[in-house]
């Protein structure tokens, strides 16, 4: 965090993903719209719980292709999320922003463990419709899960 004449600076990251035509793989006017809506909606919730001193990192995946993760275990990853990933690891950010947990996973157990990656790094985690409240959904997911699993 920057501290300039009392104002705090807090890196906060937003995530994007947007699935481009399969066939073209060309993003259209429509999905730049989409993405830059998405992205907008995302800095406003930031402001909204952090004021308007925030430094944006935005990460967007528009590629159907997978790499291997660094950082998260026997997962595959779109390339930008993988860059987020590593940034989280660096410590360079503090915050991730997402319109909904969607937009990072579509499989539960992904979700969680992409959670827990952002607890290990005391990193927050926001959502544009529940704010902050999206960590006590997501303990209560793990508390869930951990139980299903027996842990």
């Amino acid at each position: 965090m920057d501290e300039k004449e009392g104002v705090i600076n807090m890196n906060i990251a937003i995530y994007q993903y947007h699935r481009s035509d399969s066939k073209s793989m060309e993003m259209n006017q429509s999905g730049e719209h989409l993405i830059l809506s998405a992205v907008t909606m995302c800095k406003d919730k930031a402001e909204e719980l952090y004021g308007e001193e925030c430094n944006f990192i935005q990460y967007v995946d528009i590629t159907l292709d997978m790499i291997p993760s660094n950082y998260m275990k026997g997962a595959y990853v779109r390339p930008e999320l993988e860059r987020l990933l590593e940034d989280i690891h660096l410590g360079l950010i503090e915050t991730v922003i997402v319109t909904y947990m969607g937009a990072v996973a579509s499989d539960f157990n992904f979700i969680i463990a992409f959670y827990i990656s952002l607890c290990q790094h005391n990193v927050k985690l926001a959502t544009v419709r529940e704010g902050e409240k999206i960590n006590i959904l997501m303990e209560q997911a793990l508390e869930e899960f951990r139980k299903q699993a027996g842990l």
